[in-house]
């Protein structure tokens, strides 16, 4: 178990503290192993973390997420095949949400993808190393070696996610000049204290918010600009963890590998899932040229999917378990309709949130229910975020004082 960049920065600790911390730590329960790196559930107050994140700012340490440089003239021509929509023909300096499946249709995975260039791309998968996947199809699509380099360079950039309505106010004084009219998904080279910064205007929170990464040797001079600003404009700025990470994420309706569908790092052949089963079929665009997964998505769009997303509400707490049974009321009598895959508790909703997957046949169920220790807890289910604010997508971002 490693720290990642900004771990004693977060935790306002020392190198010698760190073995200490994970000594008297349970893993899944007070952190999680992303990559290797320890990533907490919270850096001390959940809910504060999640209320700086709704009505100020506050920084996630993306540093971990896997990253892989994909290059040359060829970069398109792959890409555009394991994917399930073309990016060769989109404008470059954008960060883009993208699908890759099996040949079975079923998601392989989800990422973001960076286009700086058309021959230059950061793919960015949660936790799986796909550089052997991505090589295995040169011989398929006649690629030569000069005309695609695949490189793992996830240590290579360090990286934070600062969101929230405060979150361009921050840049700007940092020295992010008109940061303000990034447009979402743009992406923007910055020179910082004569460091290149990455900015993309994205993140995984569903509000206001920007991704910014650079060399590992830049790291100190921007924990120093964030100390300085957290001076100047009184403001906190503080760390959040997992916890408040999956309020933000649920409130907005998005969805986790691993968590929403089963991947290759936790196979579940019972979880396994397409991107129509996911709330992702906007990422498919069956009309473009052959692309892994193609046909068996065609079909399914034709003969429909087996399953569909769906958001759900209990209005009290209870220890809700990922994979619990969903019952509703089906012909007169009770049916399993569909199983949670995910919840937090939502202190800006006072409600237990989460995703689930439902039985197609049962998509249209506005209320259903689940059993803990024989006790029945009734949900409201719904289609879409709970938390849609416009600042999120609003250009110039607000700069507020």
């Amino acid at each position: 178990m490693k720290k990642s960049a900004f771990f004693d920065f977060f935790n306002d600790t020392d190198a010698t503290q760190f073995a200490e911390i994970v000594q008297a730590s349970v893993e899944d329960q007070d952190y999680i192993n992303w990559n290797e790196f320890l990533l907490p559930k919270d850096y001390g107050d959940a809910e504060i973390e999640y209320w700086a994140i709704r009505k100020s700012c506050a920084l996630f340490d993306v540093s971990p997420i896997r990253k892989i440089r994909i290059t040359g003239a060829a970069a398109g021509k792959l890409l555009d095949y394991v994917l399930t929509r073309p990016v060769s023909n989109i404008q470059s300096m954008r960060g883009i949400y993208v699908a890759y499946c099996h040949e079975d249709g079923s998601m392989k995975d989800d990422s973001i993808l960076y286009k700086f260039a058309h021959d230059d791309y950061l793919l960015m998968p949660s936790d799986i190393d796909h550089s052997a996947y991505l090589d295995s199809f040169r011989e398929l699509l006649a690629i030569s070696d000069s005309d695609l380099n695949i490189t793992e360079c996830t240590d290579d950039w360090h990286g934070v996610a600062l969101q929230g309505p405060q979150s361009a106010s921050v840049l700007s004084t940092m020295g992010f000049e008109q940061i303000d009219e990034l447009h979402p998904f743009e992406v923007r080279y910055y020179t910082i204290a004569g460091a290149k910064v990455v900015v993309a205007r994205m993140g995984f929170t569903a509000d206001l918010g920007f991704e910014l990464w650079f060399e590992p040797e830049f790291t100190p001079m921007f924990q120093a600009l964030i100390k300085e600003v957290r001076n100047t404009k009184k403001l906190a700025i503080p760390a959040y963890g997992l916890t408040a990470l999956e309020a933000c994420r649920l409130e907005g309706a998005f969805i986790v590998a691993g968590w929403d569908f089963s991947t290759e790092a936790d196979p579940n052949p019972d979880f396994l899932r397409s991107p129509f089963e996911v709330g992702l079929g906007w990422l498919v665009n069956l009309n473009a040229d052959n692309f892994v997964g193609r046909d068996a998505l065609v079909a399914q769009k034709t003969h429909s999917h087996r399953f569909v997303l769906r958001q759900f509400k209990i209005d009290q707490h209870c220890d809700v378990e990922d994979s619990l049974a969903v019952y509703a009321m089906v012909n007169g009598g009770q049916q399993a309709v569909g199983t949670v895959n995910c919840s937090a508790w939502s202190w800006g909703l006072n409600s237990l949130i989460g995703n689930l997957s439902i039985a197609r046949q049962h998509s249209d169920c506005a209320e259903a229910w689940i059993f803990i220790k024989g006790e029945r807890f009734d949900m409201t289910l719904s289609r879409g975020p709970f938390f849609k604010d416009p600042r999120r997508n609003q250009t110039p971002a607000s700069l507020l004082d």
